[in-house]
């Protein structure tokens, strides 16, 4: 462009110096005249180079009828002016031709590499918003290289509970609150195991979930619901009793081959808050669960049989003692008291010679399941055959007598058919009181062992506490 420019001004310089020597000759004879004609022809050969070539003709033009006005107010001579300029003219016509077409040119060239670099910018600033969700996206998935070690790392099924809604809210985030149902296989119903949240100190006060859990738990997919007030799939009325201000959720099924065995939830008040990005995520992360959970949940299943009796499922005597000991040292520490029961079914040999022990199991059945309903903050132990034990914290002697007489009354009450024939139980109660009665383990099992034996002798039937 700088070129063009030179050759055109070189052209126009030619051309003025040309026009010099013919006005010389023409004008030889009006020296005086000379330099005026000169300059007036100059400026007009500059203004049309400047002005270009469509706006130079109406000029050239202007510029005749200008001289030959002159022409005619002043002296005839400055009219041969007008031959002369229109050979300058000519001249430097193809020049100013050029140079009009050189910046025509010129312009689209500066304009298309004005939307090169405006399309360049667009790319880059997209290229390094992909960059930073690539970076943001390998973080989040190597976090779930240490999924499977924190999962492995326990069997205790509350810990690996815990570890899942951990993981869950630190490596898909944006969540205010998580919800983690268990599967009650027996029921086939949803018990919340653990829930979370982060924008209130209030418990999440759901038990069963809502009409999100059940499609989840029915259906065996994922879910992903960017608004709730505008997903056809599910009405806001329904909601009415799980009050709580969310809007978008992402919850996946935690799976065992072709059954649910837990479902884990994320809730966020902010509507179009998780991507599918964010449930493949978590679909991960609840397959790494699932595996942790099922492991946890057999090592539970051993430990129980362990400390369980396999009859009626009631505590081993080496658990329950164990767990007396712990209850007594809490005890000691806070200064409370803690009650315990020795229980012995009234004539259990009787069934089992007049009936058989198909019979006898049925009654140690049924006793358990009566004495479980009595023990809900307590410990219920099959000591040994027809003996029983219950430990019950922070009961007095006055509070525990209210409830072994309740026990005694049901199992009176409670009967079971054996041979079509409807026969009743009957139960003798020993109760001993820490610290009232024995400031010891041993102490405190004798004191109720022995109450417990006075009750047989007395007639059997009854509560003794002293």
């Amino acid at each position: 462009m700088q070129s063009e420019n030179k050759n055109l001004l070189t052209t126009t310089l030619l051309s003025s110096a040309f026009f010099i020597i013919v006005s010389y000759l023409i004008f030889r004879t009006n020296l005086p005249k000379l330099p005026n004609i000169f300059l007036y022809n100059l400026i007009i050969v500059f203004t049309m180079h400047e002005l270009g070539y469509n706006r130079s003709l109406f000029f050239l033009g202007a510029s005749v009828f200008l001289t030959i006005l002159i022409a005619i107010t002043s002296r005839f001579f400055y009219a041969l002016n007008i031959p002369t300029f229109l050979i300058t003219f000519l001249i430097t016509d193809n020049e100013i031709k050029k140079h009009s077409y050189y910046s025509h040119v010129a312009g689209i060239r500066i304009e298309e590499i004005k939307e090169n670099i405006n399309i360049l910018e667009d790319e880059y600033i997209r290229h390094k918003k992909e960059t930073v969700s690539l970076e943001k996206k390998e973080g989040r998935y190597s976090l779930l290289k240490d999924v499977v070690s924190t999962l492995s790392s326990t069997l205790f099924l509350e810990d690996i509970i815990k570890k899942i809604m951990d993981n869950a809210f630190n490596i898909v985030g944006k969540s205010d609150s998580g919800l983690l149902f268990i599967v009650d296989t027996a029921k086939q119903e949803l018990h919340l195991a653990l829930s979370g949240n982060k924008i209130s100190s209030e418990k999440i006060k759901t038990k069963k979930g809502d009409i999100l859990d059940d499609w989840v738990f029915k259906e065996r997919q994922a879910l992903l619901v960017e608004d709730i007030k505008k997903d056809f799939r599910f009405s806001e009325d329904k909601f009415d009793e799980y009050k709580r201000p969310f809007r978008s959720v992402i919850s996946c099924p935690l799976m065992e081959g072709r059954k649910v065995i837990g479902i884990l939830r994320l809730e966020s008040s902010r509507p179009y808050n998780y991507t599918s990005e964010d449930l493949r995520l978590l679909d991960i992360i609840c397959d790494i669960g699932a595996v942790s959970l099922q492991n946890a949940t057999l090592y539970k299943q051993t430990l129980e049989l362990a400390i369980r009796d396999g009859l009626t499922g009631l505590f081993l005597r080496r658990y329950f003692l164990d767990s007396l000991k712990e209850e007594l040292a809490h005890c000691s520490r806070n200064n409370t008291s803690c009650s315990f029961f020795m229980i012995d079914v009234d004539n259990f040999k009787n069934y089992n010679d007049e009936y058989g022990h198909i019979a006898g199991d049925m009654v140690l059945k049924l006793i358990s399941k009566i004495l479980l309903s009595f023990a809900d903050t307590g410990v219920v132990c099959r000591y040994g055959g027809e003996e029983f034990a219950i430990l019950l914290p922070d009961t007095s002697k006055k509070e525990a007598l209210g409830i072994a007489g309740d026990i005694r009354k049901a199992m009176k009450k409670e009967g079971v058919d054996l041979r079509r024939i409807k026969t009743h139980i009957s139960v003798s109660i020993g109760v001993a009181v820490f610290p009232e009665d024995a400031r010891a383990q041993e102490e405190l099992i004798m004191r109720a062992d022995e109450r417990l034996y006075k009750a047989k002798r007395e007639g059997k039937n009854r509560v003794v506490a002293e």
